[in-house]
């Protein structure tokens, strides 16, 4: 527990406040006093959503589902007023850390103890879904590890299992190396997803990660959707559970009550973690080490189980139901080789006059074609998700999945600036003349870089039962537009000036996790999961779309606009912007590309790669 800071409450209805105990998914949560000396936790929606119907919507369902479901299963609901000025909810304190608290400090659980977790979690859905409601966000940040069991807790997005509202095409809600496949294509979730998501938690309880874990959202949302679970070394009736847990199909998976009956009978509820830990590294999404590094050397990355082989395709007739997309020119460009900086990179975030700013972990690096890191730069808690370079490369922005961004002097390395608000993790673009810097995330936001401030907030009009996020930022070349693609599968178009949405774009099926515009303005290109979609930006008609890989996000123009590199499952295509043919396949890395970017002279592709390795391609 954290002590009250100077700007937070010290009263809360009639509940006295003593501390902080963290930060939940809409606002704050603080150690409380009960009237008659009981200690409560007390939720309370951030001030900045106060005035928000989709918040308020969304933290009036919480307390509902949370007073349906009750029992020892979760914190029982004390008092709530989702009325008030600033809304609030207490619960019982139940004394204890998170699942994922527990991992990461003291490291994976005994299997004994893991069955345990898990005849206890079975329990508590249990109640839960027979209550008729859905949690939806089952993860290790959600299970309270009490004295006498598991407690779930977090019903910020639960609902009732038949509320059909849910589940508007393209809206995903949750945290997405927990979901279940139905939940990641925004179709109705039942308690099976729910099934999906404990199979989740019990190895990330015995492992340290999650089935799933990848870089990046998109790379997440393939292995999720196409790829078995990595299990690590679970061995035995437990994993063939936790197998049959995470199968595709809902239909597939064991409820419950089966699920309860399995474990019961092996579980061990006194058995604790071990006195050592059965990793050397954290689970992902947790510092690799407690302070900053004494070297600039790269600090030990988190587990990682290589991906498919690279696959070396053809390119093959995209689409043309739209654009008229050509077909494959015969005679592409052979296939440059790449140069490969094994620097344990996730993400590539920006290549300019400062160098291949790359993303490790939660740890930011400066690299040098052919040189070694020349900074590493610490302070985010969580894994940094997005970086851009300022116009004159003196600034770095990063945004992270600790809901934080930050701003870099690249010189010293040193950190200048933390921006906080959102609520989900960040993407972060510069506009050209490096004055507004752009961050999306549960919202779209614009800062004034020089001051600080958040200048504007451009809320998206959705239905307040369907809450989204922002995947994607990029503004247009003269930087009066601003483009996001967002997880409701659209692309929006906002007017820097003002903070209007001046068009919505539509015709991705699923969320759209890259967009960038052609150097002159007039073009923009969106990447969704399987699709990269071209559009005129004066009509937002879209004008071609283009195919060929079974997972393609990263999209980026050469700096003459007449090239567009696309990258995805285990490669990266070159695009003739004009004829819509694919010009050459870049292959050479062993998993998902998660970004592409042109040296400023567009002779040089760098794409950043799940296999945590950066790398350059010679372009012809």
């Amino acid at each position: 527990m954290d002590p009250l800071q100077p700007g937070d409450p010290r009263q809360v209805g009639p509940y006295r406040l003593t501390g902080r105990l963290g930060a939940g998914g809409m606002g704050q949560v603080f150690l409380g006093v009960s009237p008659g000396g009981r200690k409560v936790a007390v939720k309370v929606i951030r001030a900045e959503h106060a005035s928000s119907p989709q918040f308020r919507a969304r933290f009036a369902r919480e307390v509902q589902a949370a007073q349906r479901v009750g029992g020892f299963h979760t914190a029982p609901v004390v008092d709530a007023d989702p009325d008030a000025e600033s809304p609030w909810l207490v619960t019982a304190f139940i004394p204890g850390p998170s699942l994922h608290q527990e991992v990461s400090e003291h490291g994976p659980l005994e299997l004994g103890a893991v069955r345990g977790l898990g005849a206890g979690l079975a329990e508590g859905l249990a109640a839960i879904h027979a209550c008729g409601v859905v949690h939806r966000d089952l993860k290790p940040g959600n299970v309270i590890m009490a004295e006498d069991g598991p407690r779930i807790i977090d019903f910020g997005i639960a609902r009732p299992a038949d509320a059909s509202s849910l589940t508007s095409t393209g809206v995903v809600i949750g945290t997405f190396a927990y979901m279940s496949p139905e939940q990641v294509h925004g179709e109705r979730t039942g308690p099976a997803s729910d099934v999906f998501s404990l199979g989740c938690v019990l190895i990330f309880a015995a492992t340290g990660q999650g089935p799933f874990d990848a870089a990046t959202i998109p790379a997440i949302v393939h292995r999720i959707i196409s790829e078995e679970p990595r299990l690590g070394g679970i061995t035995g009736d437990l994993r063939d559970l936790a197998g049959a847990c995470l199968a595709k199909t809902p239909t597939d998976r064991p409820g419950v009550e089966e699920i309860l009956t399995r474990l019961a009978t092996r579980a061990d509820p006194t058995a604790k973690a071990p006195a050592t830990k059965a990793q050397t590294t954290p689970p992902a999404g947790q510092p690799a080490t407690a302070g900053r590094p004494t070297t600039l050397q790269p600090a030990r990355p988190p587990h990682h189980q290589p991906g498919p082989p690279a696959r070396t395709a053809t390119p093959t007739r995209p689409l043309a139901d739209d654009g008229g997309a050509g077909p494959v020119d015969p005679a592409q460009t052979p296939a440059p080789t790449p140069t490969t900086f094994p620097r344990r990179a996730l993400i590539l975030g920006a290549l300019g006059t400062a160098g291949l700013a790359a993303i490790s972990y939660p740890i930011i690096r400066v690299l040098e074609p052919d040189n070694p890191p020349t900074a590493t730069l610490t302070g985010h808690t969580r894994s940094v998700v997005s970086v851009a370079f300022s116009p004159d490369g003196r600034t770095l922005a990063s945004g992270s999945v600790d809901e934080t961004v930050r701003l870099w002097d690249v010189a010293t390395g040193r950190s200048t600036a933390t921006l906080t608000g959102h609520e989900s993790s960040t993407k972060v673009a510069f506009s050209p003349d490096g004055r507004t810097l752009a961050s999306g995330g549960d919202d779209m936001r614009l800062w004034d870089v020089a001051t600080r401030r958040n200048t504007a907030t451009l809320n998206v009009p959705l239905d307040t039962a369907n809450p989204h996020s922002i995947y994607s930022v990029a503004f247009s070349p003269d930087g009066k537009t601003v483009a996001s693609g967002s997880s409701d599968a659209t692309v929006r178009l906002w007017d820097v000036a003002t903070g209007r949405n001046t068009a919505t774009l539509t015709g991705h099926k699923d969320g759209v996790f890259s967009v960038a515009f052609g150097p002159d303005g007039h073009i923009l290109a969106s990447g969704g999961l399987a699709t990269v979609r071209l559009w005129d930006v004066a009509t937002g008609r879209s004008t071609a779309t283009l195919t060929g890989h079974e997972s393609a996000t990263a999209v980026a123009f050469s700096p003459d606009g007449r090239t567009l590199a696309n990258g995805g499952d285990g490669m990266v295509r070159l695009w003739d912007v004009a004829t819509r043919r694919s010009t050459a396949t870049l292959t050479g890395a062993d998993d998902f590309v998660n970004s592409v970017a042109f040296s400023p002279d567009g002779r040089t592709l760098a794409g950043g790669s799940t296999d945590m390795t950066v790398r350059l391609w010679k372009i012809p």
